[in-house]
């Protein structure tokens, strides 16, 4: 005999089941903000100062002398990476220029030796992999542990601190991936802020300001342009692309919250028979999620290419008219060599300043559901001047008592009893 729970709705009544339970679940998603088209619709830079304020606490490891030092020791390395960056193309410069003008070998070995002890602190040209970055980052480690420490057990403790209602009207999967999101977009944003975007910003102010003093105004201006056309397109495009990254987000914690939700109600699901029903939901979740993964794809597509465009127009100008100045006597060919070199080795972190750009807004757009669970209101707290617990005597007294989980029932109403040593009370209440 098949068992019943594997037949399929055969009447009216089994079918309104289904559609109690979708409704039910469509009406917690919404709840829960999900299909609310505010949020998807809004900058990721929305209450910046807040958010800000929230991090600020991990910025800077109090009550750790060591970690502090760390922190100095790598703004140290920070500064004399911008100061390698600097120093590199001059010497691929002299080099150059001393092989054209036949210096004597004594001469130019020390400057290739200078050279390339450079390109090994600085490494690759970008800073990424030379010893001075290795160094840094390995220092680092340290401060990165002690934040993600110190963020995940500040949530951990705030979720305990909410009240049982809170939790039961939650999904489990959601909160974990909020959880598990928001931690390591903390890490991720301040290495990128510190290590990223402000060392870039300082690289282009350097390389304009050395344009303009040792080439001409031009170089600079055609530097300053060039910077200027793509950050600012950067960010409008990137802005424009925040509902996508945050709608597909949205998607991606509903998918995974059917799942999630689906196999820990196994009991539930067989009761009403709603095995394929489950399986459509969690088949359309995931078909919205990749519709949504598409247009994040597509966008940042044109942001790439955009940005390939005003790099490459840039650095056309400016390698004509340097290679029209040495036409003219007015350069060296070794003066051509460090403006190829340097503009190439200020581009390609600046390829990475849009990258970096759009990881710390999804940084802010992957922390904005961890800030709602640390903002949360605890429903059960002490009052403003509650004491401590004494016990003064071996008998525990109820005076008044009134208890509700609801403002619209309540469940004790001036309650009192007094329960003496040795006793046992049962509090027994009837609907």
């Amino acid at each position: 005999m098949a068992n019943q729970s594997n037949k399929k709705p055969q009447n009216q009544n089994e079918l309104g089941n289904e559609s109690e339970q979708a409704s039910f679940l469509l009406t917690v998603e919404k709840h829960q903000g999900q299909g609310d088209p505010r949020s998807v619709s809004r900058s990721a830079w929305q209450d910046f100062r807040k958010k800000v304020c929230l991090l600020v606490p991990y910025m800077w490891p109090r009550g750790s002398v060591w970690l502090q030092i760390l922190v100095m020791l790598c703004v140290g390395l920070l500064a004399l990476e911008r100061v390698i960056n600097v120093f590199v193309p001059i010497y691929s410069r002299n080099i150059v220029n001393q092989l054209s003008a036949l210096e004597n070998w004594r001469t130019l070995s020390v400057t290739v030796c200078v050279y390339v002890l450079l390109k090994f602190l600085q490494g690759g040209g970008v800073g990424t992999s030379g010893f001075v970055s290795n160094l840094r980052s390995f220092l680092w480690s340290h401060v990165q542990q002690y934040t993600s420490r110190v963020v995940q057990v500040r949530l951990f403790a705030h979720l305990h601190g909410l009240s049982l209602r809170w939790h039961l009207g939650r999904r489990t999967g959601d909160v974990l991936r909020s959880i598990d999101r928001g931690t390591s977009s903390v890490n991720n944003l301040l290495s990128y802020i510190v290590f990223s975007i402000l060392p870039t910003i300082a690289d282009i102010v350097i390389a304009i300001f050395y344009f303009v003093t040792y080439f001409s105004a031009w170089f600079g201006l055609i530097v300053f342009i060039c910077m200027f056309l793509y950050l600012t397109l950067t960010i409008i495009i990137t802005e424009w692309r925040t509902k996508y990254r945050r709608e597909m987000n949205t998607q991606d914690n509903n998918s995974k919250s059917k799942a999630v939700d689906s196999l820990l109600n196994f009991e539930t699901v067989k009761y009403y028979n709603s095995e394929e029903f489950e399986v459509r939901r969690f088949e359309d979740a995931i078909l919205k999620y990749q519709a949504c993964e598409w247009k994040t794809n597509a966008s940042l597509a044109l942001l790439n290419q955009t940005q390939n465009l005003i790099i490459g127009l840039g650095l056309l100008a400016g390698s004509l008219l340097c290679a029209y100045y040495v036409t003219i006597n007015k350069f060296q060919v070794g003066d051509y060599v460090l403006f190829g070199t340097y503009i190439i080795q200020l581009y390609t972190p600046l390829n990475w300043f849009g990258t970096y750009y759009r990881m710390i807004q999804s940084a802010f757009i992957d922390m904005e559901s961890m800030f709602d669970l640390l903002t949360e209101e605890k429903e059960v707290k002490d009052a403003v001047n509650a004491g401590d617990l004494s016990f003064t005597g071996g008998r525990v007294d109820f005076q008044s008592v009134c208890f509700s989980y609801t403002a619209a029932k309540e469940i004790l109403s001036n309650v009192s009893f007094t329960v003496m040593p040795g006793q046992t009370v049962a509090l027994v209440i009837y609907p």
